[in-house]
């Protein structure tokens, strides 16, 4: 289903229209005019998740981060403590009859 819209723009906006739908050779000014609204949400869409991730990252920082650690090593050998835990975990579990 389609909704219909009427979209008065000024002489130099249409203009403009016209010339790019030309110049990228779209058959048609609904083609281009829908192309480039999907475009333009396409970027909103990834704005707000950009804007999320800074607050994710924001919060996180708040509360104290991961507790990983502070210098790659410290992440690197606090990792391998952690992946040594569940393969320890795990290996306990399947060797339980």
């Amino acid at each position: 289903m389609a909704q219909e819209i009427v979209w008065k723009v000024p002489e130099n906006l249409y203009r403009e229209l016209v010339w790019a739908q030309e110049e990228l050779e779209y058959p048609n000014m609904i083609d281009f005019i829908g192309q480039a609204v999907q475009r333009r949400l396409a970027e909103i869409k990834y704005e707000k998740w950009q804007r999320d991730l800074r607050q994710l990252q924001k919060q996180i920082h708040a509360s104290g981060g991961f507790g990983l650690g502070e210098t790659k090593e410290e992440v690197i050998n606090n990792l391998r403590k952690i992946r040594q835990q569940i393969f320890e975990e795990e290996y306990a579990e399947s060797a339980l009859p």
